[in-house]
């Protein structure tokens, strides 16, 4: 087991995501707040000039935060969301913001008391696969999870579990790297 970089978030991303959690619970909007993330986040992906304005620090701070704001305003995002939104790009953060939304949905589970898993595989598992390893981790792990899965055809093979910072990794790929590690030390 090994720590993925890939998951860690900045220290920004962290003050920032915690700053909405401790909102967010004392507004008792926690569930709101969530699922209008996990809409943002899906809009993000879904639009390829979002996520350029997002990223791209060649357009203004000010025009950033508008243009965001309005989005998250005609979306019908809660004003906590809405203002989230805005304040972080209008200090220059837009560039952490999804990173931010991650950060807030693991302090969310774990406030409720759920473990977080990415489970990726090359091919895209069944419903019954699903299932029976969402059994297993639930019983490994000691509480309830939520699952989401990854097509990663790179894996070639088996699968790659990321449960909170944690990850273990079982696929095809990695079991290649480390034989060929092996073969050069020998």
């Amino acid at each position: 087991m090994t720590q993925s970089s890939a998951t860690q978030l900045s220290d920004v991303a962290r003050r920032y995501a915690g700053a909405l959690f401790g909102l967010a619970r004392e507004k008792d909007k926690l569930a709101i707040v969530s699922d209008q993330l996990a809409a943002f986040r899906a809009l993000v992906a879904g639009n390829a000039a979002l996520k350029l304005t997002l990223e791209s620090p060649a357009i203004k701070i000010e025009d950033k935060s508008k243009a965001l704001t309005a989005i998250a305003e005609k979306a019908g995002y809660d004003p906590v969301v809405v203002n989230f939104i805005g304040v972080m790009a209008g200090n220059g953060r837009s560039a952490e913001l999804l990173s931010a939304t991650h950060g807030f949905d693991a302090l969310y589970a774990d406030h409720r008391g759920i473990k977080r898993v990415i489970a990726s595989t090359a091919h895209k598992m069944t419903a019954a696969q699903e299932k029976k390893l969402s059994t297993l981790l639930a019983k490994s792990v000691g509480s309830d999870i939520e699952l989401e899965t990854r097509v990663v055809p790179d894996l070639i093979g088996g699968v790659r579990l990321q449960i909170g910072s944690t990850l273990i990794d079982a696929s095809i790929a990695a079991k290649l790297d480390r034989m060929n590690i092996a073969m050069k030390g020998a």
